[in-house]
């Protein structure tokens, strides 16, 4: 059976489907194929190949899968097994891997406290005998007089001078004695005592640095650490837990830094006569002193090659080795340290042990690799935070360590896994040897079907009618000289003598048809070539009367848009010319108005100048009355002059009045001059608004022209609007036929292409049928059939 592009071709019958196509490359493939009775090959569109099994196959096959079942169910279930035993182990495992390692935290943090109870017992102790040397000493005071102190902060090792009160115990002013040689008041006493370190602080200023000014402390040099002092607020700003609790009146109990090592310390406030804090006393011991704690931890050991390590969790020991493996990286700060995924682990274990309850375990899993290791190995620890210390207690081990039962379980499962795979295989092998046997006694009978069926294949149809002829004579015969079956064999001999028969008369039935449909094809792909041609031209034309009309179409379109651009200037024009004729009329009013105040005007001024003419006159009277009374003072002063000391009050009236004669006089000329220089301006004015009213009646004059020109304007504008409209309307509708045209002669256009495209698929139909009724004439005439 071959399938090719939805066609299916079988020895039997030719069935066309969907488009009819099969390719005359492909009727090669045909001539290259031999049809087997127990294979069938099938061409699937992909250009896959699909072999089907032969019968000998499946009954080895049957007989091997009989076998195969068990064992690869076997296989599966052990498979299963293995994994759920490794599943359960390892979380069992791991359960006692954390329970382990957290009981050891567990373990070193109880040291831990018991540690520090001790410790804290005989820091109780010394700080009561130093409170009881000071008592001895009976007082504790700041004087008037100051000394110099050169202050060292012991964080941040910065020097500066300042001047402070001397501080006296017992009267005696405790020095600045740095020497070890030279012995010191009170804290000496101590260390004799009970052999612990003991200062004493002074308040240094209202913040509460505290200075120390008596210690045994040593500092680097091997000197008594004075002139170092605890700041107030530590460097990262936030206040010192010391200092703070001092300055409120109260005992520090902790661990606190002193000069250049961490402590266990008791500090209590110091106070004058009037309660208030000067300073503090301080007892402690160093931590490192603790040499038994330490040597502990340090041999602890967690599983195969775990250990136990301590660090810092606040503050400037933050992420520091206190105790790390061997003592070989202690004071090392790791903060930054990343394992081998990149992850800040210890700031991750440290933010996890801190965020826990006080006693509670905290787990964390990470790669870890030591100095002198090759690579990184996972690793759980678990984690406790030891507040009175400010450790955080580390135990942890490598996954390696506790996974070795497990390892162990599994090789053992694998080994048993093996062994089942290696006896199911063998088993397959036994079984596949006895069903290749049993399969050759039943497949051999078919083999002569199987000569037969491929003399058929090959089309050697003659040389099969002969090779059935001698089992025509074994067995009961029919009517029709075939033998009647007697078994599965005998049957199957019979359908192929029937086969061979039919094959044989249907094959010359083909070949006498191939011709007749031959011809017919061929015809009708001439024809179908021709009406395509036919169709092309169609569709040509069409898309040309398309491309004009729709010119045509745009060109009214414009044209439409133009004549209603041409109304809508139209329109303003008309307004705006009716606009400027009702501006014109109003300036005529205007003007008229303009005129007829123009004329007021000059009525005006000339009122005026007869009014400065009367003013004239008058300015006369005053001239000729200022000179009568000058004449009066005058003959006044003479009188006066006669009359002696009777007249002298006279006189002085006469010399009034004759000097208000005089400005009288001068009063006149102004008041003479200004009246002048009006008149000559009035008359200038007169003139000249006489020559604007003649000007602004001949304006109106030229207004009204303008105004009836216009008018006559506008009515001739408004008779074209309706042409315009007329116009506007046959263009419009011009652009719509167009566009008609344009959508009808698109529709035809459309329908010639499907046209075109329907006879070229007719016509490539008609060639592929021509191609494959050749390829069966060429199939058909390897057959060698009966004359």
């Amino acid at each position: 059976m071959i399938q090719l592009d939805n066609m299916i071709i079988s020895p039997k019958r030719i069935v066309s489907c969907q488009r009819c196509s099969v390719i005359s490359k492909e009727s090669s493939q045909l001539r290259n194929l031999r049809f087997l009775p127990a294979v069938e090959m099938t061409f699937l569109e992909g250009g896959t190949m699909k072999i089907q099994i032969t019968l000998k196959k499946k009954v080895i096959g049957l007989g091997v899968l009989a076998a195969f079942l068990p064992v690869l169910v076997m296989i599966v279930l052990v498979g299963r097994f293995q994994a759920s035993v490794s599943q359960v182990a390892g979380k069992e495992i791991n359960v006692l891997a954390m329970m382990n390692i957290a009981q050891i935290a567990k373990d070193v943090y109880g040291l831990c406290e018991t540690s520090n109870d001790l410790i804290q017992q005989k820091i109780n102790h010394d700080l009561n005998v130093a409170r009881e040397i000071l008592k001895q000493h009976k007082t504790v005071e700041l004087t008037s007089q100051t000394v110099v102190w050169e202050v060292t902060n012991q964080f941040t090792k910065k020097t500066q001078q300042m001047s402070l009160p001397k501080m006296m115990v017992g009267g005696a002013w405790l020095g600045q004695n740095s020497s070890f040689s030279v012995a010191t008041p009170v804290v000496d006493d101590v260390s004799r005592m009970v052999g612990g370190a003991c200062t004493i602080f002074q308040r240094m200023n209202a913040a509460g640095d505290m200075l120390r000014v008596a210690t045994n402390v040593e500092d680097m040099d091997r000197k008594r650490a004075i002139g170092t002092y605890i700041p107030a607020l530590n460097p990262d700003g936030t206040p010192n837990a010391v200092v703070a609790a001092v300055m409120k009146g109260q005992s520090y109990r902790g661990l606190a830094y002193v000069v250049n090592a961490w402590y266990l310390t008791a500090y209590e406030p110091l106070t004058d006569n009037a309660g208030k804090v000067i300073g503090m006393l301080f007892v402690g011991e160093k931590l490192e002193t603790v040499m038994s704690l330490r040597k502990t931890i340090m041999n602890t050991q967690v599983g195969k090659t775990g250990y136990v390590a301590i660090l810092g969790g606040k503050g400037e020991n933050r992420g520091k080795y206190a105790i790390s493996k061997d003592g070989v990286r202690d004071g090392e700060n790791i903060w930054n340290e990343k394992d081998a995924h990149g992850n800040h682990v210890i700031q991750e274990l440290t933010t996890k042990a801190m965020a826990s309850p006080k006693g509670e375990v905290a787990f964390h899993s990470y790669y870890w690799q030591n100095p002198g290791e090759k690579n990184a190995r996972k690793k759980i620890a678990a984690l406790l935070y030891f507040e009175p210390y400010d450790w955080i207690i580390l135990a942890g081990t490598y996954e390696e360590d506790y996974l070795l039962p497990l390892n162990h379980l599994r090789s053992v499962i694998d080994r048993m896994y093996w062994e089942i795979v290696l006896i199911g295989g063998l088993i397959l092998l036994l079984v596949a040897g006895l069903a290749i046997f049993v399969g050759n006694r039943m497949i051999r009978p078919l083999g002569l079907a199987t000569k037969l069926a491929k003399k058929i294949a090959a089309g050697d149809i003659q040389e099969a009618k002969l090779d059935l002829a001698p089992f025509a004579g074994k067995g009961r015969e029919d009517d029709t000289g075939i033998l009647q079956n007697r078994d599965e064999t005998q049957e199957l001999l019979k359908a192929f003598q029937v086969m061979v028969g039919n094959l044989d008369a249907l094959i010359g039935q083909v070949q006498r048809s191939g011709i007749q449909v031959t011809t017919s094809a061929t015809e009708i792909a001439a024809s179908a070539r021709e009406l395509e041609a036919t169709v092309a031209e169609q569709a040509a034309s069409t898309t040309e009367v398309t491309a004009t009309s729709r010119e045509i179409s745009a060109t009214a379109e414009d044209l439409v848009q133009t004549m209603d651009g041409v109304g809508s200037s139209l329109n303003q024009t008309i307004h705006m010319a009716e606009g400027g004729r009702s501006d014109l009329t109003s300036m005529e009013s205007a003007m008229r108005g303009l005129a007829t105040a123009t004329t007021s005007i000059s009525g005006k001024l000339g009122t005026i100048n007869d009014r400065a003419n009367k003013i004239s006159s008058v300015v006369t009277v005053i001239n000729k009355i200022s000179d009568q009374t000058n004449l009066l003072s005058l003959n006044a002063a003479i009188e006066a002059e006669k009359a002696g000391e009777f007249g002298r009050g006279f006189s002085v009236v006469a010399r009034e009045i004759s000097r208000l004669a005089d400005q009288t006089a001068i009063a006149t000329q102004d008041i003479e001059h200004v009246v002048k220089e009006m008149q000559t301006s009035v008359s200038s004015g007169v003139m000249e608004m006489d020559k604007f009213a003649d000007e602004v009646r001949r304006g109106v004059g030229t207004v009204v022209t303008i105004s009836n020109q216009l008018g006559r304007i506008i009515d001739q504008v408004r008779e074209h609007g309706p042409q315009f409209a007329a116009v506007k309307e046959g263009m419009h509708a011009q652009s719509v036929g167009a566009q008609q045209i344009s959508e009808a002669m698109g529709q035809l256009a459309v329908a010639a292409d499907q046209t075109r495209e329907s006879l070229h698929e007719f016509k490539l139909a008609t060639e592929q049928l021509n191609e494959a009724i050749m390829g069966l004439q060429n199939e058909v005439a390897r057959f060698r059939i009966s004359a």
